[in-house]
């Protein structure tokens, strides 16, 4: 969880750092980050921690969904 913590915020730093966009590398860490949240969300038990990652993930889904915008 740690590591895809560190992973999904660091494509938004760098999204945000480069003026909203990621190279192609990055977009696809994004969404395998988005995947990836998907499948550990419904296992989280801590309402924390619920709360925290889909907070993450709908960060990632807006970086990507300016991305696909973008195009």
């Amino acid at each position: 969880m740690v590591v895809l913590d560190a992973d999904t915020a660091g494509c938004v730093l760098t999204w945000l750092n480069n003026g909203g966009t990621l190279a192609q590398g990055r977009s696809r860490i994004l969404h395998r980050c988005i995947e990836d949240l998907d499948r550990v969300i419904p296992e989280i038990t801590d309402s924390a921690g619920i709360q925290y990652y889909q907070r993450l993930r709908r960060l990632a889904l807006l970086v990507a969904g300016s991305l696909a915008d973008a195009k």
